[in-house]
């Protein structure tokens, strides 16, 4: 579909799904004069959104053009932060990384080198400098021989970000039906018409917006289309509060840490992921979150009074290669879609080219990522994106001899 038409009148759009990807996409939408209704099954940013690691991932994010659409992510988080004061979902923090084996140190000397060659900052640190810089961490010898710093980055609190947008969407114009799920879509002639949904709304459409996370191939295929994705769960960890001090964002090979509010921290790692198994029970989530504790402990010993408050498991949406999909779905003349993995720290230039498309101005930007890339009834693709890579491996390997013997 030729989204230029639109130009000049008014477009219904029916945005499905409001966690971050919906949310920012249903404000830009507004902000560009398009009629917006809002449909989730659920509440607002209560599906993978409230379940995630959260933080400005641009220093992981490959290819180029990748890169450069995470970096304008970060750039349209500061600017909606800044024009949003009362809304502080956005929190400037460094990153410190490292390793322990030699193959993975090698991927993150490589790593700061392409950040450098690309303008972004990235450095290594020496022992004392790192204590300097995060004196809450504790790190074993052979863990503090190379320690990457990157200076540019954040954590975010994703409800309050989509719980903000939807809420300047609904000033302007917009209008939002919330835990009604969508059930059917009227499409007559390879065109949706209308959305039905389970409490029997009937939402009239010339443009229907996929943001439904890891439900948008079922969303997709209800519209008579086909989406490639992935559904990886991950587990995030919230502890209960600790003198910790820490200010800043650890990645290590078994575990990622970050602040959070009132002196709790959120703890996350791909390893432990991979053993979670389909649909993990409670006993298993428990087993799993007193791991990462107790690994978090090792390096943070303010943190030796904290225990688990929350252990909480969402699914990844991740296209097979790792890129998000973004634009017209094949067969369907008017069904857009905007999934992406590392979804709340990509959310605002996605919904932003993404409305800026639809309101009739096409965005060369965004053609590494359109849909139809992917072959009719693909289930495989090598992940292009680097950080899906390293996610992918580590999730798949054995990760309980790998867990133990580091």
């Amino acid at each position: 579909m030729d989204a230029s038409r639109f130009t000049g009148f008014v477009p219904d759009v029916v945005v499905i799904g409001a966690g971050v990807v919906g949310a920012a996409t249903a404000h830009a939408l507004t902000e560009a004069g398009a009629q917006v209704t809002v449909l989730d099954a659920g509440q607002v940013a209560a599906g993978t959104s409230a379940v995630t690691f959260a933080v400005d991932i641009t220093r992981v994010k490959t290819p180029r053009t990748l890169f450069d659409l995470s970096l304008a992510s970060a750039r349209e988080h500061a600017s909606l932060q800044r024009e949003w004061t009362g809304s502080r979902w956005l929190h400037p923090a460094a990153s410190l990384e490292w390793e322990r084996t030699e193959r993975d140190r090698q991927r993150v000397r490589d790593r700061v080198r392409r950040l450098r060659t690309w303008g972004y900052p990235a450095h290594w640190m020496s022992s004392q400098r790192v204590r300097d810089v995060e004196p809450a961490l504790t790190l074993a010898a052979g863990e503090s021989a190379e320690v990457a710093y990157y200076p540019d980055g954040a954590w975010y609190d994703p409800p309050v970000f989509a719980r903000a947008l939807l809420q300047r969407a609904q000033q302007l114009s917009a209008s939002m039906h919330l835990n009604d799920p969508v059930i059917a879509m009227t499409r007559p002639k390879g065109r949706i018409t209308e959305v039905l949904t389970a409490a029997g709304r009937r939402v009239s459409a010339d443009l229907v917006v996929n943001c439904a996370g890891p439900q948008a191939a079922d969303i997709a295929a209800l519209g008579g289309a086909e989406l490639p994705l992935l559904q990886l769960p991950g587990l995030i960890v919230m502890t209960t509060p600790a003198p910790t001090g820490l200010r800043t964002i650890l990645s290590a090979t078994d575990l990622n840490v970050r602040p959070h509010h009132r002196n709790q921290l959120v703890l996350h790692s791909w390893m432990l992921d991979g053993e979670l198994g389909a649909h993990p029970g409670p006993s298993r989530r428990k087993a799993l979150a007193r791991r990462l504790l107790d690994r978090a402990q090792a390096l943070l010993p303010g943190l030796g009074s904290a225990a688990v408050q929350s252990a909480l498991v969402g699914t990844r949406p991740v296209p097979l290669d790792g890129l998000p999909v973004v634009g017209f779905l094949p067969d369907v003349d008017n069904l857009y879609a905007v999934v992406s993995h590392s979804a709340v720290h990509l959310a605002p230039i996605l919904g932003h080219l993404a409305a800026n498309e639809l309101t009739g101005l096409c965005q060369d930007s965004l053609d590494p990522f359109r849909p139809t890339r992917f072959e009719p009834g693909e289930k495989k693709r090598d992940a292009l994106d680097e950080n899906t890579h390293t996610m992918l491996t580590r999730m798949n390997a054995n990760t309980q001899e790998s867990y133990d013997a580091v």
